[in-house]
C-alpha cells in the first residue's frame, strides 16, 4: 500500500475513535467575556448577567407602573431574540417592590410571576431577602404567600457559606464571585452581633422596603461592579440611612449600578468616593425627579479619596428624560451623562478593559487595578 493511502486510512481510524462533542449550553459560550445587560424597562429594574461558563443570572424583573404589564415581556423577548437563552439559573429579587419584582396577580401577572408561567423559560432558583422581616410594602405578604405556593425553589440570600466546604449559594463559574454587602438593613460584619440598622419589628413594619434591599458586589477577575438595589443613604421616614453602615467595607469598582433609579435619597458622596467608579448606570424612565440633579452631579464630580482631586464617572441611563439632564461635560472632570433610550451592555474579559455598548455606540474603559475591591 502506498504511503499516502496508509496515512489517509490512519487518519480515518483516528477520527472514528475520537469522541464527538456537541454544544449543550455549558462551557465558555462567550470567548471568556462577562456580559451584563441593563434592560430598558422604564422606571424599574431588570439586569441580565451572562457568564463565560454559560450561566445566567437575572437581578430583578420589575414593572413600570406607567407601562404596566409590559416589563416582564421585555425580558422574555430579550432572552429569546437577543441572547437566545431559555434557562435562568438564578433570579435574584433585591426587594419586594413592584418595580423590582412585578406583581403576582391572578390575571395579567407581571415580573417573576409572569416568567414562571412561561413554558419556554425555565427559572431554576429564586433568591430573595427572606420572608421573616416585614416592611410597610403591600407586596411583602402577597409575595410571601405566592412564592410558597408557586412550586419554585427559593432561598434567602446569605452573606457567606455557613460551614467549611459548603457550596456557594450563587455559582456563576470559578472566576466570578459575589460579595453580599447588606440585606434586611443589616451590613455584613463577621464578628459583631446585632448589626441590624432597624432591629425593632414594629419599626420595621413602618419602614420602607428600600431599607431591606440586597446590596452586592460582583467580581470577575479584575473587574468589579456594585449593585445598590434601592438602598438609601439618608434619614427621612420611611427611609433610613443604610449606606453609611457599610461604606467602610467598600473598595474600588469599575461600575456602579446606582440605587433607587438615581433618586435624591440614595448614593452618598462618601459611597462614591469609596467605590471610585469609572462608570455609573441608572435604570429609570419617564418620572419627574428621576434621576435627581444632585445625584447626577455627585456621580460626575465626586473626588478621589486618596488625592482629593475631582474624578467623577461617566453616567449612562436607560431613560429618565423627565429627570435632571446635563447638557455638556462637567467642567472639573469632563465626565458626561448619556441617556441611551436602549439597553446598556457592559462587557469585559476581566483583564484589561471593559466596554459600554448601546445601539451602535461602543466606549472602552481601562480596568483600574489600584485598590481593587476584594473581600477579606
Amino acid at each position: 500500500m502506498k504511503m499516502w493511502k496508509m496515512l489517509v486510512l490512519w487518519a480515518a481510524c483516528v477520527a472514528v475513535s475520537l469522541p464527538i462533542h456537541t454544544s449543550t449550553g455549558a462551557g465558555d459560550r462567550s470567548g471568556g467575556k462577562l456580559r451584563i445587560h441593563v434592560l430598558d424597562v422604564g422606571q424599574a429594574d431588570c439586569i441580565v448577567i451572562e457568564t463565560p461558563k454559560g450561566r445566567l443570572m437575572v437581578v430583578d424583573v420589575g414593572e413600570d407602573k406607567d407601562r404596566a404589564g409590559k416589563e416582564a415581556k421585555v425580558l422574555h423577548k430579550y432572552l429569546k431574540e437577543n441572547i437566545h437563552r431559555y434557562t435562568i439559573d438564578y433570579l435574584l429579587i433585591t426587594h419586594y417592590h413592584e418595580d423590582h419584582m412585578g406583581w403576582p396577580r391572578k390575571v395579567s401577572s407581571t415580573g417573576l410571576a409572569y416568567l414562571l408561567r412561561l413554558a419556554d423559560i425555565k427559572v431554576k432558583k429564586v433568591i430573595d431577602r427572606g420572608l421573616e422581616i416585614q416592611s410597610r410594602s403591600r407586596l411583602f405578604e402577597v409575595y410571601g404567600k405566592w412564592i410558597k405556593g408557586a412550586g419554585v425553589k427559593r432561598e434567602t440570600i446569605r452573606f457567606r457559606p455557613t460551614a467549611p466546604g459548603e457550596h456557594r449559594q450563587i455559582d456563576l463559574g470559578d472566576d466570578i464571585s459575589i460579595d453580599v454587602i447588606a440585606f434586611n438593613g443589616s451590613p455584613y460584619r463577621s464578628k459583631l452581633p446585632g448589626s441590624m440598622v432597624i432591629p425593632d419589628p414594629e419599626a420595621q413594619r413602618k419602614s420602607s422596603e428600600h431599607n431591606f434591599s440586597i446590596v452586592f458586589v460582583l467580581h470577575y477577575r479584575d473587574f468589579d461592579m456594585y449593585f445598590g438595589g434601592d438602598v438609601c443613604g439618608y434619614d427621612r421616614a420611611p427611609y433610613d440611612d443604610i449606606e453609611s453602615h457599610f461604606i467602610g467595607q467598600l473598595k474600588d469598582v469599575e461600575v456602579v449600578k446606582v440605587s433607587d433609579h438615581g433618586s435624591v435619597w440614595g448614593t452618598r458622596e462618601e459611597l462614591l468616593e469609596a467605590l471610585s467608579p469609572e462608570v455609573s448606570i441608572i435604570s429609570c424612565g419617564r418620572r419627574l425627579g428621576f434621576p435627581a440633579r444632585s445625584t447626577v452631579e455627585k456621580l460626575v464630580s465626586y473626588r478621589d479619596n486618596r488625592t482629593g482631586k475631582p474624578r467623577g464617572s461617566d453616567v449612562y441611563q436607560t431613560g429618565g428624560e423627565d429627570g435632571a439632564e446635563l447638557l455638556r461635560p462637567f467642567p472639573d472632570t469632563g465626565k458626561v451623562q448619556t441617556i441611551t433610550g436602549a439597553p446598556i451592555v457592559i462587557e469585559t474579559d476581566g483583564k484589561d478593559s471593559f466596554w459600554i455598548r448601546y445601539k451602535d455606540v461602543e466606549q472602552e474603559y481601562l480596568l483600574d487595578e489600584q485598590d481593587a475591591y476584594r473581600s477579606d
